[in-house]
């Protein structure tokens, strides 16, 4: 379990995780290093969401290099979703 499973299941209280979502590297990683975060699929987050061990799930870097990702991955595309990689970070303003 991670820090939102550990909050709900000691308190009761409802938790959000964060953090990789569709991304197979954590931020500090790709962060210090040249190579990016390839996507991933979606089976064990949604285990983890049906076990009950959160309640929601917060996105960060996989909306920055899409922006559509709820559509896409609404829509079945997630074959189709962009790596991460920390240049994107250059593009914000």
């Amino acid at each position: 379990m991670n820090l939102a499973g550990w909050t709900k299941k000691l308190t009761g209280l409802p938790t959000v995780t964060v953090g990789s979502v569709t991304l197979n590297e954590e931020f500090m990683t790709t962060f210090r290093s040249d190579e990016g975060a390839a996507v991933t699929g979606l089976d064990e987050l949604l285990e983890r969401l049906a076990r009950g061990e959160f309640d929601l799930v917060a996105l960060g870097r996989a909306l920055i290099v899409n922006p559509d990702w709820p559509k896409q991955v609404r829509d079945g595309k997630i074959g189709e979703l962009l790596p991460f990689h920390r240049d994107a970070l250059a593009t914000l303003t």
